[in-house]
């Protein structure tokens, strides 16, 4: 993730995340990348992974690959 291109795209998905909230799944995130053109699941997914990675987001339990802002990052 080191071109611009690709942190403004996960910077605008963690900011619909936040803004929308709920459970979010990689089709979550692609219908969020779909107006701007890209539809890769691979790319949703490892978006999500990242962010997770760097404590925005927390696994859901029960869901597969499913996430939620890490409610105690934002309190932070």
């Amino acid at each position: 993730m080191s071109t611009s291109p690709d942190r403004a795209r996960v910077r605008t998905l963690l900011a619909v995340i936040r803004r929308e909230g709920g459970i979010w799944t990689t089709r979550r995130a692609q219908d969020v990348y779909r107006p701007l053109g890209m539809t890769q699941r691979g790319t949703a997914r490892r978006d999500l992974a990242l962010l997770a990675a760097r404590g925005h987001l927390v696994a859901v339990p029960g869901h597969n690959q499913g996430y939620r802002v890490n409610q105690a990052r934002r309190a932070a």
